[in-house]
């Protein structure tokens, strides 16, 4: 059996490359056979998977090395059918918070070598000009403007450089706080009647949306409890929406959100789905895993889940 490692030495501020350094050195010395592709520019791990896939056999197996972003392009190639490991090695690591994967590189690769297959399941979303997967959150307004603006400016890369990269997000994110305008979006949400094979469908339109997540599992920027009884051992969608409100307002509900008490808060909407259609009035900014895009104007997003398998 072969491991066919698919590696982001850049993730997490250089943490792929110290956990890949540590997992190959264990390798050699243990004599486990390994094929490496490693990135060596943004968004090739698509790419990588594809090369991947015409050399492994059935029996090999496909270990990604990275980020969440990194584990969330590779899955945009990966075939369902095909069971993949992971060792997270970013920043936030959220996918592997909400499954408690070691992040010990050979410790995660004790626990693979076990073989154990885990059926979890995905965000897949489909528009006329976007499409693919996504483990943890798809996330429209606030925190998709904060990825935005971070990832573009000078001072990330500064701070990347020093070691401290997550306070380009936390400078940001302040910023964004006091200039990001509301959004006028309409939500449909479907669901199947238990008493029929009838789809119900209800739809909701937010005239003032500010922040408006669609997440898999329960966890949210490193951590945070965005909604707490997310699981992806399920097909439910979970959707966190928070109207835009006055600063003076705003700041008191994040102690809130930091505790993962803020469902309870009337500037939030929490609904569960097993599919959504999204549709923005205007363009706005969508992170999906912590990378940046866009959802075009009034360009319906439809909102799935799909079944995976991992190994741990």
């Amino acid at each position: 059996m072969t491991y066919f490692i698919l590696a982001n030495p850049n993730s997490g501020a250089k943490k792929g490359a110290h956990s890949l350094d540590l997992l190959l050195s264990y390798f050699k010395e243990n004599q486990v056979d390994f094929q490496l592709f490693t990135t060596t520019k943004s968004g090739q791990e698509s790419e990588l998977i594809y090369d991947i896939l015409s050399l492994k056999s059935p029996d090999d197996v496909i270990l990604i090395i990275g980020g969440d972003g990194t584990i969330s392009l590779a899955m945009s190639a990966l075939p369902a059918d095909v069971p993949f490991a992971y060792l997270p090695a970013g920043s936030g690591n959220d996918f592997a918070r909400s499954l408690s994967l070691e992040h010990d590189p050979i410790c995660a690769f004790k626990a693979i070598e076990n073989g154990h297959l885990h059926e979890i399941y995905v965000l897949k979303y489909e528009s006329k000009n976007l499409s693919g997967f996504a483990l943890n959150n798809i996330g429209i307004g606030l925190d998709a403007q904060i990825v935005k603006s971070a990832n573009r400016g000078k001072l990330k890369i500064w701070l990347n450089k020093i070691k401290l990269g997550q306070l380009a997000y936390l400078m940001t994110a302040l910023h964004v706080l006091f200039t990001k305008k509301p959004f006028s979006v309409t939500i449909e949400s479907m669901a199947s009647d238990l008493t029929s094979d009838k789809i119900l469908s209800q739809k909701i339109k937010f005239q003032r949306a500010f922040l408006m997540t669609f997440t898999k599992h329960s966890f949210f920027g490193g951590g945070v409890k965005i909604s707490p009884t997310a699981s992806n051992l399920n097909d439910e969608i979970h959707l966190v929406e928070f109207n835009r409100l006055p600063m003076r307002k705003i700041f008191p509900v994040i102690p809130k959100v930091l505790k993962g008490t803020h469902l309870n808060h009337p500037g939030f909407t929490h609904l569960i789905s097993k599919q959504f259609i999204v549709k923005t009035e205007e363009n706005q900014p969508v992170q999906i895993d912590g990378e940046s895009s866009e959802i075009n104007a009034n360009e319906p997003l439809k909102l799935s889940t799909e079944k995976r398998t991992i190994i741990y």
